[in-house]
């Protein structure tokens, strides 16, 4: 008897000891597929904000990131998700390149239809105010940006989804995006001012020292 229940006890705890070793993205409903145009740590951080916006409201968001893509393959990818997830979810495909345009990029999100009243787009992508593509045109290091444009960007994204819900999320770094990109946003209005003013400067010297050597 006590044999039997000491090999069963043992079952058990091999059982529990495999279930430990399963990958952990297995049970996570964040998920992720691309090349590394992204890093390594904000990718990690992006995964612990969708990690935590699953299991507080339930969506699921897919981050979808190429180098890379012609019409056939967004096309297979962008079905193959849209197929296989069950709503609520958001499914954001990105490449830096689209169609053998050196020039153009793909940037296109997809969302179940209960989730339509539940983000703004608008607020991500505004090439004057979205905190991602803000940063990637303001930007003008040699650092590539992309890396803290997708942070920015997603967790924008999560922090209006997990408000809708009435959640709040801790892994967000919700207000110091914000307070980044409101900076961000006062120099680039601030560049645009300036910029304008020696327009107007410039025109108006010109016309002073015309009249000065025609009089």
């Amino acid at each position: 008897m006590f044999s039997f229940f000491s090999g069963r006890a043992a079952r058990v705890a091999a059982l529990l000891s495999l279930l430990l070793l399963i990958p952990t993205a297995l049970f996570s409903d964040f998920i992720f597929e691309g090349d590394q145009i992204v890093n390594d740590k904000t990718l990690a951080k992006i995964r612990e904000i969708g990690d935590e916006l699953s299991q507080k409201t339930g969506v699921t968001t897919v981050l979808v990131t190429k180098k890379h893509l012609d019409k056939k393959s967004f096309l297979e990818i962008k079905n193959r998700y849209l197929k296989e997830l069950k709503p609520p979810y958001v499914l954001w495909i990105f490449s830096k390149t689209y169609m053998d345009r050196e020039d153009i990029g793909l940037n296109q999100m997809f969302n179940s239809p209960d989730l339509n009243d539940k983000f703004d787009k608008d607020s991500l992508f505004s090439p004057f105010h979205g905190t991602f593509t803000k940063l990637l045109v303001v930007h003008k290091s040699k650092v590539d940006p992309t890396s803290a444009a997708f942070l920015n960007g997603y967790s924008d994204l999560a922090d209006m989804i997990a408000k809708s819900y009435g959640v709040k999320l801790k892994s967000s770094i919700g207000n110091e995006s914000r307070t980044f990109m409101n900076w961000l946003r006062a120099l680039f209005y601030l560049m645009i001012l300036y910029f304008i003013w020696l327009m107007i400067k410039k025109r108006f010297f010109n016309k002073g020292n015309i009249r000065e050597k025609t009089e």
